[in-house]
C-alpha cells in the first residue's frame, strides 16, 4: 500500500496556527484591502509638498506608516494562507492582488525619496529641531540621505516601482513549482514500503543508517529537478538578470554591492567570509574523514552520507511535545521572561506543525506589525527538526521583542541580523542536550549534531555564497547561466570544498536548482555569519550570565532603530574582524577532539 501526504483538512486544528488573530476572515481581509486602495490618492496628494514644513514631512510619513503597517497585515494573512495549501485558489488570488497593491503602493509613493533628497540637508535637520515628533524618523531618514546617489528621480522611481513585481517572477514561479506542481517518485522506506517521496521523508530519510534508502532518497529528490534543469537554469538566470537589473539602474557597481547596501553592509565582509572559510577547509574535511571511518564508508563519503547519523542514539523520533519542552528547557539562561513568551507561542496558535499536501516546504517566521510573529513548520520527528523548531522561535521572539519595542518605522530588523536570534537558540540548545545527555553515546550524538551545524550552517552556507557571488559575476561578464554551467561551478565549488574524502556525483552538481534562497539576493551568507555572531553571543551568556543577558535581550529589541553592524557590535561582537570566524572554526577543532577521545 502507498503512503501519501495528507490533505489539509486531515491535520488537527491544534497543530494549525490562527491566522485569524490577523483578520478574522476573507471578508475582513477585503475591506482593508479597500481602506488601502482609498488611501493610496491621498498618499500621491503630498508629492511636490514635503520641503513646505516640518509639519507636512511628518503627516506624510504617519500616513504612509499607517498604510504599510495594514498592507503588512494583508501581505501575511494572503501569504501564509497560500502557504498553507498552494492548490487553493481563493488564496492564490489574494497573494496576487496583494502584491500588486503593494507594487501600486510603491508606485504612488514612489516620489517620496527622490523629493526628500531635493531638501537641504540643513532644512531637514531644522525641521527635526522644529517637531519634536518627527525626531522620531532621524535614523530612517538619514538611510534614506545616505544612498543619495543611488536614488533615481522621481519619474524613474516610479518605474522602478512598476517593475518590481514583474522583477520578482522568477521567485513566484520558482516557489509554486517547487511546493505545487513538483512530483516526486515513490520509493522503498526500510520495511520495503512503496512510499511517495517529500522534502519531509527526504530530510527524515537522509538520517537513518540505511545507507540504500540514503541514496535513493537523494537521488529520488533530485529527479524532478534535473529532468526540468533547462527550465530551472533559465528561471535562476532570470533572477541574476533581475538582481543586475536593479544594481546598474541604481549605479552600483555591482549586485553584491547593490544587495548589502540595503543594511549598510560592507562588502569586504562578504569577500572576508569567503576567504577564512576556505583558509580554514580543515575542520569540515577532518570531519568528512571522521565521516569515513565511523561509517566504514570504503567507497568515499557522499552527499547522501553527510546527514546520516554517526551514532545509533541520535535516529530517535522526537514527539512534538517533546520538541517543545526541549526548546523551553534549552533557552532557560536566556531568563524567565524569554521562557515565558516562547511558552505563549507554543500554546496560543503561533505554529503550524505539520506537512501536508500542497504546502510550502522548509520552514519560517513570519507575521505582521501588531500581531504575534507565526511560524510555519514541516514537522517529522527529526532531531533535525527539534532544531528547526528552535531555530524559528528564535526569529518569531526577535519579532516580539521587537514589535513590542519599536515604532513601526523601526518595527522589523535587518537581514543581516535576522539569523542571529535563530542560531543562538539553535546553539543554546545544542549545549543544554550535550550537558544533559544520559551517557557515553547520547553526547557522542549530540556532539555529532552540533558538528553537523558547522558543516550545514556555516561551511555549506559559505559554499552557496560563493556559488552566488560566482554566477552573479558571469552575468555581470556578459556569460549564460546554461544548466551545464551552473552544475559544472557548483560541482567544481562542492568537491573543493568537502576534500579527497568525498566523492561527487550527478545528482550532487544539481543541488543549485533546488535552493529557494538563490531567488532572495544575497541572503546566504548571513546564515554563516550569524552562526559565528551566536558562538560569540552564547559564551558570553553562558559566561557572563544576567548581564549579558540584558545585553542579548537588548539586541532583540534594537529591530532597525540602528544600522545592523552597530547593533551588533553593541551586543559585542564585530564581523568586520575575523575572530569570530577564527573562534567558530576554534570550537569545530576543539569538538572535533572531543568526538574523537569518547569514539575510539
Amino acid at each position: 500500500m502507498k503512503e501519501i501526504q495528507k490533505l489539509r483538512p486531515e491535520i488537527g486544528e491544534q497543530y494549525k496556527w490562527n491566522l485569524g488573530d490577523i483578520f478574522p476572515g476573507n471578508d475582513a481581509w477585503e475591506n482593508a484591502f479597500r481602506k488601502v486602495q482609498d488611501s493610496l490618492p491621498e498618499l500621491e496628494k503630498f508629492k511636490g509638498t514635503l520641503d513646505k514644513s516640518a509639519h507636512q514631512l511628518r503627516i506624510f510619513l504617519e500616513k504612509a506608516n499607517e498604510t504599510e503597517e495594514i498592507l503588512g497585515k494583508l501581505h501575511a494573512y494572503a501569504h501564509m494562507h497560500n502557504d498553507e495549501d498552494k492548490t487553493v485558489p481563493i488564496y492564490q488570488e489574494l497573494y496576487d492582488r496583494v502584491n500588486g497593491l503593494l507594487v501600486e503602493y510603491h508606485q504612488k509613493v514612489s516620489f517620496f525619496e527622490p523629493e526628500i533628497l531635493l531638501i537641504d540637508q540643513n532644512k531637514i535637520e531644522s525641521f527635526l529641531q522644529e517637531d519634536a515628533d518627527l525626531r522620531l524618523y532621524r535614523q530612517f531618514l538619514d538611510d534614506i540621505l545616505r544612498k543619495k546617489t543611488h536614488t533615481l528621480t522621481v519619474s524613474e522611481e516610479k518605474l522602478m516601482a512598476l517593475s518590481g513585481e514583474v522583477r520578482q517572477a522568477p521567485v513566484e514561479i520558482f516557489s509554486v513549482w517547487d511546493s505545487a506542481d513538483i512530483v516526486f517518485p515513490f520509493i522503498k522506506d526500510e520495511t520495503g514500503k512503496s512510499v511517495q517521496l517529500s522534502n519531509a521523508l527526504y530530510g527524515k530519510y537522509q538520517q537513518r543508517k540505511d545507507r540504500r534508502l540514503r541514496k535513493d532518497s537523494y537521488t529520488g529528490l533530485y529527479k524532478p529537478f534535473i529532468e526540468h534543469r533547462n527550465t530551472l537554469a533559465q528561471s535562476y538566470s532570470s533572477i541574476v538578470k533581475s538582481h543586475i537589473f536593479n544594481a546598474r539602474a541604481r549605479h552600483y557597481k555591482n549586485t553584491l554591492e547593490a544587495a548589502l547596501d540595503i543594511n549598510h553592509i560592507d562588502p569586504a565582509i562578504y569577500h572576508n567570509l569567503i576567504q577564512s572559510a576556505r583558509a580554514n577547509l580543515a575542520p569540515l574535511q577532518r570531519y568528512n574523514a571522521l565521516r569515513k571511518k565511523i561509517l566504514n564508508l570504503k567507497d568515499g563519503v557522499h552527499d547522501y552520507d553527510l546527514r546520516a547519523s554517526l551514532f545509533e542514539t541520535r535516529a530517535r523520533e522526537y514527539s512534538w511535545e517533546e520538541a517543545k519542552d526541549l526548546c523551553i528547557r534549552g533557552m532557560q539562561p536566556l531568563g524567565e521572561e524569554y521562557t515565558s513568551i516562547l511558552k505563549k507561542g507554543f500554546t496560543e496558535s503561533w505554529i503550524d506543525v505539520y506537512e501536508n499536501k500542497g504546502k510550502r516546504t522548509g520552514a519560517y517566521s513570519s507575521g505582521a506589525y501588531g500581531v504575534h510573529p507565526y511560524v510555519l513548520m514541516n514537522y517529522n520527528d527529526t532531531l533535525g527538526d527539534v532544531f528547526t523548531l528552535a531555530h524559528e522561535m528564535g526569529h518569531a521572539l526577535h519579532t516580539w521583542y521587537t514589535i513590542n519595542n519599536q515604532p513601526y518605522v523601526y518595527g522589523d530588523y535587518p537581514i543581516f541580523l535576522a539569523e542571529v536570534a535563530s542560531t543562538v537558540n539553535e546553539a543554546l540548545l545544542q549545549q543544554y542536550m550535550i550537558d544533559n545527555a544520559g551517557n557515553k553515546e547520547e553526547k557522542l550524538a549530540y556532539l555529532n549534531a552540533y558538528l553537523d551545524k558547522f558543516s550545514q550552517t556555516f561551511y555549506r552556507q559559505v559554499l552557496f555564497a560563493e556559488f552566488e557571488l560566482r554566477t552573479h559575476e558571469m552575468v555581470e561578464k556578459g556569460q549564460a547561466l546554461t544548466a551545464d554551467k551552473l552544475d559544472d561551478l557548483f560541482g567544481e565549488l562542492y568537491q573543493q570544498y568537502h576534500g579527497a574524502d568525498f566523492v561527487l556525483i550527478r545528482e550532487n552538481k544539481a543541488l543549485w536548482s533546488r535552493i529557494p534562497h538563490f531567488y532572495y539576493d544575497y541572503y546566504v551568507f548571513q546564515y554563516s555569519t550569524s552562526f559565528t555572531a551566536s558562538i560569540a553571543l552564547v559564551d558570553d551568556i553562558m559566561k557572563n550570565g544576567e548581564s549579558a543577558c540584558r545585553k542579548y535581550l537588548a539586541f532583540l529589541k534594537s529591530g532597525r532603530s540602528k544600522y545592523a553592524i552597530d547593533t551588533l557590535m553593541e551586543a559585542g561582537v564585530d564581523m568586520r574582524s575575523p575572530e569570530p570566524v577564527n573562534r567558530a572554526l576554534k570550537l569545530m577543532d576543539d569538538l572535533l577532539d572531543e568526538i574523537e577521545r569518547l569514539s575510539d
